[in-house]
């Protein structure tokens, strides 16, 4: 082993645990363009889930006589969206929190680096 303070900071540098160097590169990814993205496709999947569904219940509705029974069914209906769009905000803070936090921990390596077996 070399005894150079330099290659012992080196060795230490390449070893599990320490954040890798382009930590910030990565946060500045996440925070722009992957979160965002994510998000999106997200909401875009139930927003489109939601209006099929209402489109649905329309077309129900439609062959429905009794007007008390429509207004039932459509009351029925929105109440069930306002607790699915709750759900949703909270599988998207779920999915932004764990997209954040994974951009700051550094992922452990299966072998140690090459420089890391030297020291």
């Amino acid at each position: 082993m070399n005894d150079s303070v330099m290659f012992q900071g080196l060795a230490r540098a390449l070893t599990a645990g320490t954040p890798p160097v382009a930590w910030p590169f990565a946060m500045w990814k996440n925070c722009f363009v992957d979160c965002p993205v994510a998000v999106t496709s997200h909401l875009q999947q139930f927003v489109g889930r939601q209006m099929q569904e209402q489109v649905q219940l329309f077309t129900e509705l439609s062959h429905e006589q009794n007007p008390s029974a429509l207004m039932t069914r459509e009351a029925a209906f929105l109440q069930q969206a306002a607790l699915a769009w709750n759900n949703e905000m909270l599988e998207i803070a779920e999915m932004v929190q764990s997209r954040l936090l994974s951009a700051t921990q550094m992922e452990q390596p299966s072998e140690p680096a090459p420089f890391a077996r030297a020291a």
